[in-house]
């Protein structure tokens, strides 16, 4: 068999200078710092359609949240206190998930329900891949609703339901 390429050669950087998307949730405003990456949204798309088990696809939106609002470890330079600022040394800014953990104890407090951060995880999603988004009606906070049982059958969640398949996009 010959070889069928290389892939993944090179990260794509996100542009430092261009303005980040925010949103308002439970009356408090954040800042998208972070990137979700294509593999993740891949499995966001199969969890949309369906293609994979429910508990799967609500750890993507969790990742996908936490990858959006977490500030990626990034390289910068700054002036070298060692030559009194005459050069420049790249120093590691760390990651910074501080806009992850509000958003997280929020939610949390505010007993925000699975059909609303599934909704927010998708708008997220969009936004990123370039798609267009439209503005979600607000629903009302609320305790979370529990199953009744499972059987263990892959099944879609209501708020993913208006996602259309990638077979059935393909097949046009």
């Amino acid at each position: 068999m010959g070889s069928l390429g290389t892939f993944g050669a090179a990260l794509r950087e996100a542009d430092p200078y261009a303005e980040k998307d925010s949103f308002d949730f439970c009356g408090e405003q954040f800042v998208v710092h972070g990137r979700i990456p294509p593999m993740l949204m891949l499995q966001l798309g199969a969890a949309a359609s369906g293609k994979i088990e429910e508990m799967e696809g609500l750890a993507a939106i969790w990742e996908a949240m936490r990858c959006s609002l977490t500030a990626p470890e990034r390289k910068q330079m700054e002036p070298d206190p060692e030559t009194n600022g005459q050069t420049m040394v790249e120093r590691t800014v760390e990651a910074d998930a501080a806009e992850f953990q509000r958003f997280y104890k929020l939610a949390v407090a505010s007993y925000v329900d699975l059909e609303e951060l599934i909704r927010l995880a998708m708008v997220l999603f969009e936004a990123q891949a370039g798609r267009p988004t439209v503005q979600q009606p607000v629903l009302q906070v609320g305790p979370l609703p529990t199953s009744t049982s499972s059987n263990g059958s892959v099944s879609v969640h209501p708020a993913l339901q208006d996602m259309t398949p990638v077979d059935r996009v393909l097949a046009g």
